[in-house]
Formats: C-alpha cells, structure tokens, sequence
C-alpha cells in the first residue's frame, strides 16, 4: 500500500474519519524488519568485538574527492571506523587538504584523475609520500607494522615502482601494499611478479571493479602475516570499485 511509503504521520492525508487505532501493520512487514534489524545489530556487534582485537586498513579508489565524495565519505559509518583509511584517485592538486574528524591526513596530489590521500588515528613514526604524473605512493610507518599505500595510472614504470618501493621496504618489518594498480590479477604481469619476489603475497582474489576486473590489491609480507590478517571486500554505491580492507591483529 502506499501507506508503507510514509515514514511519519505527519506525512500522510486521508480524506475522511478514520482511527489511528486502526492502522495496523502487516505482521510479514513486521517479521521481515525484524530480521533485517537482527542482521544489521549482528553485524554491528560483530564490528564493535573486531575493533577490539584488529586494526582496520581501509582503501578505495573515490574518484574525485574534493568536487564529489567527501561527504559521501564522511557519510559511510564503515570508513569512518577504520584506524587508517587511504583514497585514491582524490583529483586534489598540490597543496590541497581534506579533513576528516579524528585523523591526520598525509596528501600526494597531483591533480585531475591522480593522487592518493591517507587518513589515520594510529600515531605515525615515519612518513613518505611521493606524487607523479604516473603514480603516487604514501608510506606510513606505525609501531608495529607499515602500509604502504599507492594508485597507479595505466603505463606507469614498473621498474621505477619497483625501485621505489624497494627504498621503503624493510623486509624485517610488517608490512602491507594496497592499491589501485589498475592491473587486472595475474601472476603472468611483471609488476606483479616483481612484488612477490620482495616476498609479498596478494590476498584479494574476488574483482573489484563493475566491470569484472580485480586491479584493487593487497599485498603482505611473511612478518606482517605472522601477526595475524585477514581481509574483506566491501561495495560503495559511490564508486565503480568497491573498498578493500586488511584487518590486522593488535
């Protein structure tokens, strides 16, 4: 009925007597709301009892965030609670800055279709960050493990990435990859073969894209593994990709 439209009284108008008494909802409606709450407060639960025990590192490709989906951000209750969130292709220019309540922000811009920013509560020890027309890469080092966070262009250097992450990495430490590589998953792909030879395994197997193509990727090494990971794949109805997310234990 139409009546089920209506999320206020206020809002509906019937023409002639009748009582509200009389308004009844349909005991399926109300078995079905029952158990979508059911599942939303498990879920819920389930988040409140995995921020006590892992860390959440969160990454998405936003596709414009200043001009587009910075509220829409701001807006999703699952970013929000991460302990570090990275987006990617921000389109912020040199020198631009978003903030987001509770995080330090680290910026590598570089305009229109590039960029990466990284957000995060957990306190930083050390902190990279690079900008190309080709790639931009943040490193954020934290007591116990580093992420190193990247968005690649189509044709970027794979030698040049390669070299670059081979002057961060601490083969010693815990350590993740994630990013858009604008690579669709295959171990015959050079960029790829060249990670895994620094010791680094791909944990996302599912695609992340509407299109089909799985070229949002998480990478660890053996060290970060032994703490204890597993990750998870989320959509966000603004964005072609969905959220990748590597939780780490504490």
């Amino acid at each position: 009925m139409t009546l089920g439209r209506s999320e206020e009284l206020k809002d509906i108008y019937i023409k002639g007597t009748l009582l509200r008494e009389g308004i009844h909802a349909s005991p399926d409606a109300l078995e079905e709301t029952n158990r979508l709450q059911s599942i939303f407060d498990e879920k819920v639960n389930k988040l409140h009892e995995q921020a006590k025990t892992f860390w959440q590192i969160t990454y998405l490709n936003v596709r414009s965030l200043l001009g587009c989906h910075k509220d829409d951000v701001k807006r999703d209750n699952f970013i929000m609670a991460a302990d570090m969130f990275s987006l990617a292709e921000t389109w912020l220019k040199p020198g631009e800055t978003v903030e987001f309540d509770g995080f330090e922000g680290v910026f590598a811009g570089h305009g229109k279709g590039k960029g990466i920013s990284s957000f995060s509560r957990i306190e930083c020890t050390l902190v990279y960050s690079i900008a190309t027309e080709k790639f931009s890469s943040i490193h954020l080092r934290f007591p116990k493990f580093d992420v190193i966070s990247m968005y690649l262009s189509s044709g970027c250097n794979k030698e040049e990435i390669i070299g670059h992450l081979e002057t961060w990495i601490d083969s010693g430490r815990p350590t993740a990859i994630m990013g858009d590589f604008n690579i669709n998953y295959s171990r015959d792909n050079k960029l790829i073969q060249s990670i895994e030879k620094l010791g680094f395994l791909q944990l996302i197997q599912e695609p992340t894209r509407v299109s089909g193509s799985l070229i949002d990727h998480i990478y660890v090494n053996e060290a970060l593994k032994l703490l204890g990971v597993f990750t998870q794949q989320d959509s966000a109805y603004y964005s072609d990709h969905d959220m990748i997310t590597l939780y780490i234990r504490k």
